[in-house]
């Protein structure tokens, strides 16, 4: 019996090292996970580009990007972008033209509280960066200022009394 929880000791010993002994490359460096960009018009930051960039409706439903620095502030960048939206039957492809910190889309989001969206950017130089896609929701977050499309919230639990995952305390525009 002495045998088997030794061996078990010796096998799993190296699980519990020490922080300061934990040495690995996996593409980042730790101190990327405190980073927070706060979006300064209410959108949703897209971390897929570089420099980031904030994902955000206008007042009269046209997509708006603008890129920022590590501090949130806006700045000028020459990326262009492709996005396609809504209906898989009728999509909605957007042209964008530039503006002093982004871009501002020429089209309307398709109407409705959820709208899938895929975006497609290029940096100056026209290297591609990943396709992004999520769904715009355009329903009010119960908890904070945003509209869910750009909310801040923990969705992963609750949080303030209010369960993301039962959606059966508020409203999501869904009928």
């Amino acid at each position: 019996m002495k045998r088997i929880l030794l061996i078990t000791a010796l096998a799993i010993s190296p699980v519990f090292s020490d922080e300061k002994d934990h040495k690995h490359d996996h593409g980042h460096d730790h101190g990327d996970h405190a980073k927070v960009i706060n979006a300064p018009n209410g959108g949703r930051i897209l971390k897929q580009v570089e420099p980031h960039a904030e994902f955000f409706i206008t007042k009269d439903r046209k997509v708006q990007i603008t890129f920022l620095n590590d501090a949130g502030k806006a700045v000028e960048n020459g990326a262009t972008l492709k996005a396609v939206g809504g209906k898989l039957a009728a999509p909605t492809k957007f042209t964008f033209v530039k503006t002093k910190h982004g871009l501002l889309s020429e089209q309307k989001l398709p109407e409705g509280m959820m709208v899938p969206m895929m975006l497609m950017f290029k940096d100056a130089e026209g290297k591609a960066a990943p396709r992004i896609k999520f769904n715009v929701d355009m329903s009010k977050c119960p908890t904070c200022d945003f509209l869910e499309y750009g909310c801040t919230c923990d969705h992963s639990g609750d949080h303030k009394g209010h369960d993301h995952g039962d959606h059966k305390g508020h409203d999501h525009g869904k009928k």
